[in-house]
């Protein structure tokens, strides 16, 4: 006589153990892609934020040196080699009144805008400013 096969059949789980790495390799692979493209909007985001801080100074050099010059000279443009940036002054005349009524004189508007590209997309802002140029005798 034979000896009595085991009556108790295993479980099969070998499948299952191949299924549950390719789900979690699968899982794995969907949240590093994620993680991903989170890290690649916050830079895309940071150079957008460094271009306009770059404009930003820019604009601010280009005021501080036309604000000592004569009026004449103050309508001017500058082009920045290193990052593109196209600057262009323009002086216009304003007539304001106190609150006594008489006008100020030698006040005028100084605009400054900036024209840039980035990536195919152009960018233009501009400063408004209020100076007092009086009349050089």
């Amino acid at each position: 006589m034979r000896p009595a096969v085991h009556s108790l059949k295993r479980p099969r789980t070998r499948g299952y153990i191949l299924f549950e790495l390719v789900l979690a390799l699968t899982i794995f692979a969907i949240a590093v892609l994620g993680l991903a493209k989170a890290l690649n909007q916050a830079l895309e985001t940071a150079n957008l934020f460094r271009r306009d801080q770059i404009i930003r100074i820019g604009m601010r050099n280009f005021f501080e040196e036309l604000r000592n010059k004569p009026l004449a000279k103050m309508s001017t443009t500058y082009t920045d080699p290193t990052y593109g940036i196209t600057y262009t002054s323009t002086t216009e005349a304003l007539s304001l009144k106190t609150t006594s009524g008489s006008v100020l004189s030698d006040m005028y508007k100084l605009s400054i805008h900036a024209t840039s590209s980035f990536d195919g997309v152009e960018q233009d802002d501009t400063l408004d400013v209020y100076v007092y140029k009086p009349a050089q005798p």
